[in-house]
Formats: structure tokens, C-alpha cells, sequence
């Protein structure tokens, strides 16, 4: 399968002097990088700080994080705390309904903190942080601010609105109780919101892998697809948390490669992590340069019913030891019996690209609304969407468009697996 792009004028003749032919084929490469878009264009618009309280999105999103705050507050009644306090950056994109607070692209850590009680919720802040979170984060949602000059330190602001009462927090400090696993428990499940935008951050996802893995030549390097496929991604406002691109052999050798200079000659296997909204998605593709080694569309195949299986399995009340039982049994029927020693076999997904693994022994129970993904490999091939649980079974929120497929048979339903790509 192959798409052909027709690309315009690549370059316009500025200057007397001609381009040479290497720098027209990186001026070419890097067109063809930006023409092939999503059908739809996927970038979240930015907010309007003065839109008016009826608008319906902001109304959904006021009444997500209205749930959120209730979540919160059972919580502090049940374990007996007057008020939380978050600051890791995932909760509070989770508290917030996916407001963008990290202190910087990669950080643990949010610029901003929050207070939550029965009553309110405040954001503590600098004074050169809340302009942009109170216009730009959390315009119309119902928070508070409490400001500090950016000179002075945070500690004093928190500590007078801590003092006298017992504060669970996910974060490490003088008179709060680290309860950071505990308050992770609440995000777990999504809202019908959080629903929606993953779905939505799934396909995008998708649709960038799948269009890198179609347009790159032969002989680019790893380092070349890495930087195609965040060129998509970032246009589309997702943000690239992981990615790992690694062809020919070393997805053998390397259960979880990064992205080097070496080129591709024959195949590659792409695996990226996105994150919007706060949410995060993960999902892996295989692209053959020419027909696919027999070796690795067995292995590929044997990965593809591991995976099937798993997610099949996957039901809200099941515990995640018995979905393992049944994936070692897989791996152990088709002559695999260690293979899931060798490499990682998934984790539940959300605010965080792993909010924990999914281990043999775990005695978490799987719940509805809940987005995981399990991601086994054999050799040199693996397979891996992202999922998430309900009652009527399972929704594939990154679906292959237009890939190849292969129908896995699991208890007589059809359950279909992404396929290998072949140019």
C-alpha cells in the first residue's frame, strides 16, 4: 500500500544562485512531512477568556471538572481530611479538565497549585503564572485565585492555608499527608468528556504513526521518521511523551528502543505516546519495505492473538491476574512460554503515559471507563492499541485507518488486530 502526494512548487528562487540537488531533496522531504494532514484539522481552538457561561463547551467542561470537585470532596469525607492539595502536573490537568499547568514540557511538576475543600477551589499561583492559567487554562470554570508575588517563595502562601487542618496532597512537604496513589485511584475512570477527547487524541495519534510509517524513503534514519512523526503530531497539538522508532533488527534486539541515526532498509516498527487535553494515548505499527520476512509476520501474528486475547478479556470486575493467566497461556500454546518476561505487557493509561503496569500477580480489579493498553511482542514484532473498558466490552480509541488488518478469532467473535504494513 503506498500514497501519493502531489506537492506544489517546493521552491521559489529568491536568489541568483540555484539550489543544489541535496538541498532540494531535503526541501522536498520536509513538504511532503507537512501536506499529509489529518482529513480534519484536529488543533484545539484556543479559549476565550470573556466567552459567555452558556457556551456549550465551556459548559461541558465546567461540569466535568463540578465532578471532579465532587470526587474530591468524597474522598476527604471518607478518609476524614478537611482539604486536598495537588500539585503534580497530571493531577492537575485531571482537576482541571485538561488545562495545559506543566512547568515546562516534561515536567512532573505544574505551575500552579491547587487547593480543594468541601467549598471552593483555589489555584495558588505567581503573579506571573495566573494571568495565563486564569485566561488562557481556566477561564469560566469556577476557581479561586490565591497570589504570591513570583519573588517570594510558595511556602508561606500554602502554609497559612494548611495550618490547622489535615491536608492529603500528591506531593511531599511539612504538614501534608502523602496520599498520592490514593487520589490517582479518582481520575482511574474516565467522565463522558475525557471519553470523547481520547477518542479524538486516538485517532489523531493514529493517523500521524500511520502516515509516517507510509512516507518516509528508504534509507532515512530513525532519527528522520522521529522527527517526521513529531512534526505531525505537534502541528495537531499533541504532544509527543515517548516515541521509539527502530528498524531492521533492533526491535529484536531492543524491547524498548529509542530512536537513533541508524537508517532503515527493510522495516521499522514505530510505537508513540501523545498527550492532549492531559490525556495520553500509546500505539505501535510495523512498516515492511517490501514483502514482509515470514519470521517476523509469525512472530507478528503470534503478538496480534496475545494482544487480542488480552483486550478481549478485559471486562470491567475481571482481575487483571486472570487476563495475564490467559495471555501466558497464548504465548505458551504457539511455543513462546518467556516472551512475556522479555519486554512489558501493558499498563492502564490516563493523565499519565503509564499510570501503573499491568503485572502478573496484580490484585487490581478492571473497572468500566477505564483506558489501558496491552502491548506484547515477540521478537522483533509487537502489537499495541489504546482501549478503554466499559460494559458493553471495549472501544479501540486507536483503530487502524488506513492499514492493514488481521481478523483474530477470541470465543468466536472477531476481534481485529492492525496488520503489517507493506510498500
Amino acid at each position: 500500500m503506498s500514497t501519493e502526494i502531489r506537492v506544489g512548487d517546493l521552491y521559489m528562487n529568491l536568489v541568483d544562485d540555484e539550489p543544489t540537488s541535496g538541498e532540494l531533496a531535503t526541501q522536498r522531504r520536509v513538504m511532503e512531512t507537512a501536506e499529509d494532514r489529518p482529513d480534519t484539522e484536529s488543533l484545539p481552538a484556543l479559549a476565550d477568556p470573556a466567552a459567555d457561561h452558556l457556551d456549550p463547551d465551556l459548559r461541558r467542561r465546567r461540569a466535568d471538572v463540578d465532578e471532579k470537585h465532587r470526587r474530591v470532596v468524597e474522598f476527604l469525607e471518607r478518609h476524614g481530611y478537611h482539604a486536598a492539595l495537588l500539585g503534580r502536573a497530571d493531577s492537575v490537568s485531571w482537576f482541571t479538565s485538561g488545562g495545559d499547568l506543566r512547568e515546562h514540557l516534561g515536567s512532573e511538576f505544574a505551575s500552579v497549585q491547587l487547593f480543594i475543600n468541601h467549598r471552593c477551589r483555589a489555584i495558588l499561583a505567581d503573579n506571573v503564572q495566573s494571568p495565563r492559567a486564569f485566561e488562557e487554562e481556566v477561564a469560566g470554570l469556577g476557581f479561586h485565585l490565591k497570589e504570591r508575588p513570583w519573588h517570594e517563595p510558595a511556602g508561606p502562601l500554602v502554609e497559612s492555608l494548611c495550618r490547622g487542618r489535615k491536608i492529603a496532597s500528591d506531593l511531599a512537604g511539612p504538614g501534608l499527608s502523602t496520599e498520592t496513589d490514593r487520589l490517582r485511584e479518582l481520575r482511574l475512570s474516565l467522565s463522558k468528556l475525557e471519553r470523547q477527547r481520547l477518542r479524538e487524541l486516538g485517532r489523531t495519534l493514529t493517523l500521524c504513526v500511520e502516515a509516517t510509517c507510509r512516507n518516509f524513503e528508504p534509507g532515512e534514519t530513525e532519527a528522520d521518521l522521529a522527527g517526521h512523526l513529531c512534526h505531525r503530531l505537534l502541528r495537531e497539538g499533541v504532544t509527543p511523551v515517548a516515541l521509539s522508532v527502530a528498524g531492521d533488527d533492533r526491535p529484536a534486539r531492543y524491547r524498548r528502543p529509542a530512536f537513533k541515526s541508524a537508517p532503515i532498509r527493510s522495516r521499522a516498527v514505530i510505537r508513540a505516546t501523545g498527550r492532549r487535553h492531559g490525556l495520553c494515548a500509546s500505539v505501535t505499527r510495523i512498516v515492511s519495505l517490501g514483502p514482509v520476512d515470514p519470521k517476523v509476520r509469525e512472530a507478528h501474528g503470534i503478538a496480534a492473538m496475545v494482544d487480542a486475547t488480552a483486550i478481549y478479556f478485559s471486562r470491567p470486575g475481571q482481575p487483571v491476574a486472570e487476563v495475564f493467566r490467559r495471555l501466558r497461556r497464548i504465548y505458551e500454546k504457539f511455543g513462546h512460554p518467556h516472551e512475556w518476561t522479555l519486554a512489558y505487557q501493558g499498563s492502564v493509561v490516563g493523565y499519565a503515559p503509564t499510570e501503573f503496569p499491568l503485572l502478573p500477580d496484580s490484585p487490581f480489579v478492571i473497572r468500566e471507563n477505564l483506558p489501558l493498553n496491552w502491548s506484547p511482542s515477540v521478537g522483533p514484532a509487537q502489537s499495541e492499541d489504546t482501549v478503554v473498558v466499559d460494559a458493553r466490552g471495549f472501544e479501540v480509541v486507536t483503530e487502524a485507518q488506513r492499514w492493514p488488518k488481521l481478523e483474530i478469532m477470541v470465543k468466536g467473535f472477531s476481534l481485529p488486530r492492525p496488520g503489517i504494513l507493506e510498500r
